[in-house]
């Protein structure tokens, strides 16, 4: 990488490098893993609908690739087929979720989406949604711990069934010759992406931005939800866990695994960074030498020879939350818009970028769509949405080649 600008394209998209470790065609299939059950929040479900919705798919057909949508992912029928639901759950809540949606976003409402649902039941809470193990949970709300014996990780069998899934959608689209790009879900889902990942590319090297470093093991966690645990669980750092005998722990070498962005670590983790071979660059660093030098180094340090396929998996709370409100686990002092917008396009930019999945973003949580907060250099394909769910579009947009000029 130099400090020079890339030359502009010349009447197309970035080329991919002719590299027989590739996909060979310019085709994006995106897989919808509306999966919340790594964690005790729901909403981000809704956000591969709320991508879709704001336009992603036309965008991105529009940077010279071809779009093949695998559609969500229905883990409540999975769930039923394997005999894992409690009780009667409906297998049709998710798609009433997504049909209310869709609703709120016609109306045109001044109310963010969580808001609107209580006010169609005369403010109170509606269960509109139950999680495919039967579970009721209110839209957005946080749920008390069910009691758990010590050490044991909150729904283990169902969330390994279900991230059996995401690994076999992924996997497929990935056998097929596409760049795979997966919508979560909760940040459970990359232990499913980046193992099928690993598997079609084993020097794969990953890119991981978050705010948190989901590297807690079943003996550090202090919440014992799994969405704080898939890189410890791709890295090898805990293997006995019920519902993941289809999965390969250590899949994942340290040394191909850079951070970026971290500033909410539990300690535990934070010990066990620091006696690993994994790369990590917090926000220190970057205060300390700037976003660009971060991404070099970072890229540098999983591939020094500029030769590995790269995986991005991308957990938009890693965005401080004045540009990305609509998230779960908000923390002070994030990436900024440009800095997080740059890391895509560098990712890009190394045109050995072959899959990337976003996270955590929850339209629930977003402020309602403000057509009055359009500026000069929005994209004009984009439909109005709400914020955070239009900078996931941007982002994906940004690491699939799209540039300022």
């Amino acid at each position: 990488m130099t400090d020079t600008a890339p030359k502009p394209p010349t009447g197309g998209p970035l080329k991919r490098q002719k590299h027989e470790s590739l996909p060979p065609k310019r085709c994006v299939a995106m897989v919808g893993a509306p999966f919340c059950e790594g964690q005790n929040l729901d909403g981000a479900d809704l956000a591969p609908t709320a991508m879709r919705e704001a336009g992603l798919p036309k965008a991105v057909q529009s940077l010279g690739w071809q779009w093949v949508d695998k559609g969500d992912l229905d883990f409540a029928a999975h769930f039923h087929s394997i005999g894992m639901c409690k009780g009667e759950a409906s297998l049709s809540e998710h798609h009433d979720s997504v049909t209310l949606y869709r609703r709120w976003l016609c109306e045109g409402t001044g109310d963010n989406f969580s808001t609107w649902v209580q006010g169609l039941h005369d403010g109170k809470m509606k269960v509109f949604r139950k999680t495919p193990s039967g579970k009721d949970l209110p839209v957005l709300e946080q749920q008390p711990a069910t009691a758990k014996k010590e050490k044991e990780v909150v729904n283990a069998e169902l969330i390994g069934a279900g991230l059996k899934l995401v690994y076999d959608a992924v996997n497929e689209a990935a056998a097929e010759g596409n760049f795979v790009l997966a919508i979560g879900g909760d940040h459970s889902i990359a232990t499913g992406t980046i193992g099928a990942m690993c598997a079609h590319y084993p020097g794969l090297g990953v890119i991981w931005i978050d705010a948190h470093a989901d590297a807690n093991t079943p003996e550090t966690s202090p919440s014992m939800h799994y969405h704080g645990m898939p890189a410890a669980h791709l890295l090898g750092w805990f293997t006995e866990l019920k519902g993941f005998g289809w999965f390969k722990p250590g899949c994942l070498c340290e040394n191909r695994l850079a951070y970026i962005g971290l500033r909410d670590v539990d300690a535990g983790e934070a010990q066990m960074l620091h006696n690993s071979n994994v790369h990590v660059f917090t926000m220190r660093d970057v205060d300390k030498h700037g976003i660009a030098k971060v991404i070099e180094k970072a890229l540098k340090a999983i591939d020094p020879n500029n030769n590995r396929p790269l995986h991005l998996t991308l957990d938009i709370d890693a965005v401080d939350p004045h540009f990305a409100p609509g998230t779960g686990t908000c923390a002070r002092g994030g990436l900024t818009y440009r800095e997080i917008h740059y890391v895509c396009e560098e990712m890009a930019l190394t045109e050995r970028l072959v899959s990337m999945d976003l996270v955590e973003v929850n339209p629930g949580l977003d402020p309602p769509p403000n057509p009055e907060a359009s500026m000069h250099g929005d994209n004009p394909e984009l439909l109005p949405a709400s914020p955070t769910v239009q900078l996931g579009v941007e982002l994906a947009l940004s690491a699939l080649g799209k540039r300022i000029m």
